[in-house]
């Protein structure tokens, strides 16, 4: 029966223990992908910072891309009107040619009329025909009119030469004014076009800045959905794994609800078995109580024997005192190694190999008593049977003679007995007991 419940008992660990073990590798790989899913979020979490980096840079750089564009458009329009107004200057430019033009044509008339006045009026002078034209006038007035048409002739070619000049003078400085603000036109507009060149090679710079953030978010978006795919199956493992987890626990579980029924049972078995072990301890108790008494009865009727001789008598006193003396070292004895019990059925003692035995101790006491010890005999509260302050034991009679004193692993021993186990081992002892 008792081998039966260590199989049992036995089995039950090794299924309990390899449940546990188990469960474990799976809480292993579960832990395991919780830290892997852990260090994929916080890769993801970098991606999108990274991602929110580069769209703000995007963002900044297509802002300035839009700003460089406005202000491409506005001098574009600026240099368009800078154009117009060459264009127009170069036209008034023309006009002021084609009225320059005129009027020295129109010098070129005038100078040629009035050479042919001077001339005329010279030729005239030297013949006296102007005197003579003042001389011959019909009266006083009439020579007043013809020298005032002489006059006039003068001072109308005076003013038309001077009226001309003026007109040159005038033209000439539109013209100059007109160049100047031309060539001004088209300084700023030479400017204007360097600044928009530099302009248009700054937003093709932005231009191509924006186009490389784009790939790059576009990568680290691709990047982001990766590990976005990665955590979803992380997070299917972990569920998965959860779930066999739990189904381990419930399956340990009920492995140990099951091993605690099956220890429930043993141990109602196991009391059940105590029970019944106490009530037959109790029975040979109350046997060997019994015997004791029989024997002690015994060792009585042997100690009142009036037939007891002088020499047992004189050698009881002797015993006695042997006895008296030897009291106080049993009861100053101690001893630290391993003790004779009952379960360990043989020991090593001070004095060598132990085991016990349990005999009816009349006949060996009535053997004391004949060698002169009156000591007691009775049953320690451990079994062990006694003499006095002496635990009764058997041994080689060559090796410890009768009723000399030795140690043993349960106190100071007297030698009361002997058997056949001193033929093969002359220094083990053989306790009396009542087990």
């Amino acid at each position: 029966m008792k081998k039966r419940l260590a199989v049992l008992a036995l089995a039950a660990a090794f299924m309990v223990s390899s449940v546990s073990v188990f469960a474990e590798t799976t809480q292993e790989r579960l832990n395991a992908a919780k830290q892997a899913q852990y260090q994929t979020a916080g890769q993801l979490q970098t991606t999108q910072d990274r991602i929110a980096v580069l769209e703000s840079k995007k963002g900044e750089t297509e802002a300035y891309l839009k700003e460089l564009n406005d202000q491409m458009t506005s001098l574009s329009a600026e240099i368009d009107d800078l154009q117009k107004q060459y264009a127009e200057k170069q036209k008034e430019l023309d006009t002021i040619g084609v009225e320059l033009g005129k009027a020295r044509i129109e010098e070129e008339e005038q100078r040629k009329n009035m050479k042919l006045r001077i001339q005329y009026m010279y030729e005239n002078s030297e013949q006296n025909g102007l005197l003579e034209s003042l001389f011959s006038a019909e009266s006083f007035s009439d020579f007043l009119n013809r020298a005032d048409n002489i006059k006039n002739i003068s001072d109308y070619d005076k003013k038309m030469l001077d009226e001309y000049n003026a007109i040159c003078e005038a033209i000439q400085n539109a013209e100059a004014k007109a160049e100047a603000e031309q060539a001004e036109i088209a300084k700023v507009e030479k400017a204007s076009e360097k600044k928009k060149a530099e302009m248009q090679e700054l937003a093709e710079q932005t231009s191509a800045q924006v186009a490389e953030y784009a790939a790059n978010i576009e990568d680290q978006e691709g990047v982001a959905a990766q590990l976005i795919s990665a955590i979803q199956q992380q997070e299917a493992d972990i569920q998965f794994l959860t779930a066999a987890v739990e189904e381990e626990i419930r399956q340990a579980e009920a492995a140990a609800a099951a091993a605690e029924a099956e220890r429930q049972r043993q141990a109602a078995e196991a009391a059940a078995a105590a029970e019944a072990a106490e009530a037959a301890a109790a029975q040979e108790a109350q046997q060997e109580e019994a015997d004791i008494e029989a024997e002690s009865e015994e060792v009585t009727a042997y100690e009142d024997d009036s037939e007891a001789t002088a020499e047992s008598s004189a050698a009881a006193t002797s015993s006695k005192s042997t006895s008296s003396k030897s009291s106080s070292a049993a009861s100053d004895y101690s001893y630290s190694g391993t003790v004779l019990n009952k379960r360990a059925g043989t020991v090593t003692g001070p004095s060598g190999k132990e085991t016990y035995y349990n005999l009816n101790m009349s006949g060996v006491v009535n053997i004391m008593r004949n060698m002169g010890n009156s000591d007691k005999y009775w049953v320690r509260d451990d079994g062990v049977k006694m003499l006095g302050d002496y635990v009764m034991v058997a041994a080689n009679l060559d090796t410890h003679p009768r009723g000399s004193i030795v140690d043993s692993s349960l106190g100071k021993a007297i030698v009361c007995d002997t058997g056949t186990f001193a033929y093969s081992n002359p220094n083990q002892l053989d306790v009396a007991v009542s087990w």
